[in-house]
């Protein structure tokens, strides 16, 4: 999110070697807004689900800026949340993360690795955070919707199944209209690709408006980043709707 470097940020990590804390009631109050249940209609995870039946094993490619690397979240950020919560639903499969977040990224600098990303680690998902930079730092909406549609043509050529997750809501996006603008982007191409759209700004959108103190409590001291359980929120979102998705 801020343009910041950090020493981890591209540093790859799987999620399975990280300790997982349970949610605790409090955080799991915060998530409950009508939006964490939905996704893009007429997203599909074909290869993941014929995976999944035939038993063999899952690899998620989590690739994206500072979200994805877990700033704020005190250690485990929600890419590294996401394989023990997917194992705790289907404990006889074989799910493996890689994490690889870069703090201050545009979604051309993460379209600039996937290339590489994806001959490394040959995943069955690619899970693209991405958006809240690109509207923040004045990147074109036109050149913004032409990386989108680029990035999902490698992940695609590449074999694997794609998932979006459109940019957080913060007291940064309130007062403009950019955030929601390349939120909407994400959907219509994410949606022109067939390809699930994780509608994180909506949710965080909604708790905004219904319960500011919940909402507080997932948006770090700077405004933009979340916290430990703004992440837990968002690892409840996107694994969800893999696990939905995938059932299809």
């Amino acid at each position: 999110m801020l343009p910041l470097r950090l020493p981890h940020a591209a540093a790859v990590a799987l999620s399975a070697a990280l300790a997982f804390t349970p949610f605790s009631s409090s955080a799991l109050a915060r998530c409950t807004v009508p939006a964490l249940a939905e996704a893009t209609p007429g997203g599909a995870l074909p290869r993941t689900s014929a995976r999944l039946k035939t038993q063999e094993p899952v690899r998620i490619l989590a690739i994206g800026s500072s979200t994805t690397a877990g700033v704020g979240s005190g250690g485990a950020g929600f890419a590294h949340r996401l394989g023990p919560m997917i194992k705790a639903r289907w404990q006889d499969k074989t799910i493996e993360v890689v994490v690889s977040g870069v703090s201050g990224e545009t979604a051309s600098g993460a379209a600039g690795r996937l290339a590489r990303e994806l001959a490394q680690h040959k995943p069955t998902l690619v899970v693209w955070q991405l958006g809240t930079n690109d509207a923040n730092f004045g990147v074109s909406a036109e050149s913004f919707r032409g990386t989108v549609a680029a990035g999902l043509a490698t992940i695609r050529a590449a074999g694997a199944d794609a998932m979006l997750v459109d940019p957080q809501y913060s007291r940064w996006a309130e007062g403009s209209t950019r955030t929601a603008e390349f939120a909407g982007i994400i959907a219509s191409e994410g949606a022109r690709a067939g390809v699930p759209v994780v509608r994180r700004f909506q949710a965080m959108f909604q708790l905004a408006n219904s319960d500011r103190s919940a909402f507080n409590g997932l948006i770090s001291f700077d405004g933009l980043h979340l916290t430990a359980a703004g992440h837990d929120c968002m690892a409840q979102q996107v694994a969800g709707t893999i696990l939905r998705m995938a059932r299809r």
